[in-house]
């Protein structure tokens, strides 16, 4: 330890002051600039392969989302239609029963399945106004 402190000592006995010219001093200044870009370089080239990766995550992203809407809007827009069909159909089912129960002098509610069978269409009907809503706006997000 002693020997470490006594080689310690001469160096800082022989230490000078170094004096750097003017041409010294501005290629230090440019070499601590270069540093300073290449530090600031590599930052943003790093910005830049996360943003490529968050963008081709959020593209995948996106087409999976689309699909769902299109398969959400098909559905939605199949429903619609065999619930207007259906609904036709129905009609004229109910009224032929109702004919015929009033030519047999029978209550049409007494008839097996029709109360059962008014109610399923009226509740059907009812949903129409919500699902025409819900295929608006996936027609509008296509």
């Amino acid at each position: 330890m002693k020997q470490v402190e006594k080689i310690w000592a001469e160096l800082s006995a022989k230490a000078q002051e170094v004096e750097l010219s003017a041409e010294q001093k501005v290629e230090l200044a440019a070499a601590d600039d270069l540093k300073e870009l290449v530090a600031e370089a590599k930052r943003i080239i790093s910005l830049q392969e996360d943003g490529v990766k968050w963008a081709e995550k959020t593209e995948a992203e996106y087409k999976e989302f689309m699909k769902l809407v299109s398969d959400a809007e098909g559905i939605t827009r199949g429903a619609l239609r065999s619930a207007t069909n259906l609904k036709t159909e129905s009609d004229k089912v109910f009224n032929t029963v109702e004919v015929a129960a009033k030519e047999l002098g029978v209550n049409p509610n007494d008839i097996r399945n029709y109360s059962e069978a008014v109610k399923l269409i009226n509740e059907m009907f009812e949903n129409q106004n919500a699902l025409s809503g819900w295929n608006d706006i996936l027609k509008k997000m296509m």
